[in-house]
């Protein structure tokens, strides 16, 4: 072992001894022998000079109440349990998917109708398809009418 290490290993074993606590030996009414942490009453104890770590103990609820915590009690009634949570969980995972989903396609209506409206704005030619499948040329009338489309749809999706 490197003497570097040396400071370091005496610091972890004195930390280790000063949260310790005692163990204590005692002979029960049949002559058998324990080891525990506390004594128990009325019964001559003695320590052993073994060391434990420090005892560890929740606080009692405040105001003196007791909570109950309903927790289910036979198999069945946990695998009940275990269904309705799985079941909740794959709802819950089923509503934000849509929701992603909803939010993905907004914004994707967002950005057509922001590059729409960029392009109608351009004050170049723009042609589109008609009801019977031929290209037309915009004129000013139907670039306002677009363009007004457009921005009721930047509207709704662009919020």
């Amino acid at each position: 072992m490197r003497l570097r290490y040396l400071p370091l290993l005496l610091l972890a074993l004195a930390s280790g001894i000063a949260a310790a606590g005692q163990v204590y030996e005692w002979t029960d009414a049949n002559g058998k022998r324990h080891f525990s942490d506390t004594p128990p009453a009325g019964v001559e104890a003695k320590p052993t000079g073994i060391r434990t770590g420090p005892r560890i103990t929740s606080a009692p609820p405040a105001g003196g109440a007791t909570q109950t915590v309903d927790a289910p009690t036979t198999w069945a009634e946990k695998n009940a349990d275990f269904a309705k949570r799985k079941a909740e969980a794959t709802e819950n995972t089923a509503k934000a998917n849509e929701e992603a989903e909803q939010a993905r396609r907004k914004k994707e209506a967002c950005e057509q109708a922001s590059a729409q409206l960029k392009l109608l704005e351009s004050g170049g030619r723009v042609q589109r398809m008609n009801s019977a499948g031929e290209r037309e040329v915009l004129d000013d009338a139907g670039r306002a009418e677009e363009m007004e489309r457009s921005r009721d749809i930047m509207k709704r999706a662009c919020e």
